[in-house]
């Protein structure tokens, strides 16, 4: 089975589970049709649900609740849903969180500094409570 055969697969059984909608299998079907799979596939779970999904990230006094399933941006420019303005070891556009059916994963988006989860660099991870993030210089709690 090819690549993009696999993807169209997980997006197949995630639309199947409710965890995209028609719109999201759609949009993201054509991706995984022109080459694009990893774009495709990246946020849709392949482990189970966990008891204890991540709720929010935290830095300091601020926090930023992840609620239902989403996407939000990391970076240094004021377009991002999570804005780092304060660190410029941190890229404009740095990381991208999601959030599917209580499994939270990141991926680093290029960055020019990279993404550490727990002290490792990643270029893709899931997120578990307790975790600690280090975007640039700034250090986020997974809570």
């Amino acid at each position: 089975m090819s690549t993009p055969e696999r993807a169209l697969r997980r997006l197949r059984d995630a639309y199947g589970a409710g965890q995209v909608s028609t719109a999201t299998l759609e949009a993201r079907a054509a991706l995984a049709l022109t080459g694009r799979v990893e774009d495709a596939i990246w946020d849709l779970p392949r482990w189970n649900l966990t008891r204890d999904p991540v709720r929010a990230l935290v830095l300091g006094s601020h926090e930023w609740p992840l609620t239902g399933s989403g996407r939000w941006t990391i970076g240094r420019s004021s377009s991002n849903d999570i804005h780092l303005a304060q660190d410029d070891a941190v890229s404009r556009h740095h990381a991208e969180l999601a959030v599917r059916a209580g499994i939270c994963l990141i991926r680093d988006l290029g960055s020019v500094n990279g993404t550490l989860l727990n002290g490792r660099h990643i270029t893709r991870a899931r997120l578990r409570r307790g975790d600690r993030l280090e975007i640039g210089e700034t250090e986020i709690d997974i809570r």
